[in-house]
């Protein structure tokens, strides 16, 4: 088991103000935890701040927001400033939320405009790497504490699969996973194994405003491959909550794991993909990838099939 206490410590949630992020804090709140709230917009702080304050086991935790654009490092800078001056809010962990893609962030590269490509990286990607170098440098600039302090990333399962309509997105999950690895080695430098822990939860598809709206716009094959092709009443009733991802992916950092996933097709993709990243359970890791290592080819040749007779259908093809 991870020293992970969260009652009575602070920590800083980055995308906080709904989906996953929201359900994560208020799980924490829940805890004992004071909690610190970021994202863009005031209105969706306000309304999450509201929901933590009603849902905390003590009416003396501290839930507090700042408005910041995760996206540029000085914004992130003054936050964190801010937050330690007025609150006296010193950070104990943190969790990487915020992300997801927009309607100009999905479809297939030809379709998509520069600017989605552009937003869609800083969204998911700088919103992460800008936070935790902020805190991490006031962390090894302060001293050593009793203990264990943990950064939670949100990558996704996209990260091991790639599905057409998401290719500004994919390789965003990639990279907050090649981060987290790095980082983990990394904060060995600055003290022994139980000073820092990093965890990177790898979800698949939750329910949550962002994912109702923006399968308006996902192409039907990005639809058909995922497994969300289907009436919302039915997706809303057959697809996990972002409540209960949030709360496996809190059983996860409890238990210390590095790469979190929150259900047997992620543990696969995630064993087909893992290479010299660390063992959670060795064994078990093992199993599944050879379990994976059997059943996936024939999941790639029938994804390749059902995309050729999607380009065919639509007479996108050159006919060679």
């Amino acid at each position: 088991m991870a020293n992970f206490d969260v009652k009575g410590k602070y920590v800083v949630i980055a995308g906080a103000s709904r989906g996953l992020g929201k359900a994560l804090g208020l799980e924490l709140a829940a805890k004992g935890t004071h909690i610190l709230l970021l994202a863009r917009g005031q209105e969706g702080l306000e309304k999450a701040q509201k929901e933590m304050l009603a849902a905390r086991q003590e009416a003396t935790q501290t839930i507090v927001y700042q408005c910041v654009d995760l996206t540029k490092s000085a914004e992130c800078t003054v936050a964190i400033r801010a937050a330690v001056d007025t609150y006296g809010f010193h950070p104990d962990h943190l969790f990487c939320v915020a992300g997801g893609t927009s309607p100009e962030q999905i479809g297939f590269l030809a379709d998509l405009k520069p600017e989605g490509l552009v937003s869609c990286l800083e969204v998911n990607y700088y919103a992460a790497i800008f936070i935790t170098q902020v805190i991490l440098k006031r962390w090894i600039s302060t001293a050593p504490t009793t203990h264990t302090r943990h950064i939670t990333f949100v990558s996704s399962n996209a990260a091991f699969v790639s599905i057409p309509g998401y290719i500004a997105y994919t390789p965003t999950k990639v990279a907050i996973r090649a981060f987290a690895d790095t980082l983990r080695q990394e904060l060995l430098l600055y003290g022994e194994k139980d000073a820092y822990q990093v965890h990177c939860a790898y979800p698949g598809c939750f329910i949550s405003e962002s994912f109702l709206a923006e399968a308006a716009n996902k192409p039907e094959l990005t639809k058909m491959l995922e497994g969300s092709d289907m009436p919302e009443d039915q997706l809303i009733q057959k697809t996990e909550s972002a409540q209960s991802v949030a709360k496996k992916i809190l059983k996860g950092v409890q238990r210390g794991d590095f790469f979190i996933t929150v259900d047997l097709e992620g543990a696969l993709l995630l064993n087909n993909m893992r290479g010299p990243s660390p063992r959670d359970y060795v064994l078990l890791d093992i199993l599944l990838a050879l379990l994976a290592l059997i059943v996936w080819p024939f999941v790639r040749r029938d994804f390749d099939a059902k995309t050729t007779k999607y380009g065919k259908a639509r007479r996108w093809q050159s006919g060679r």
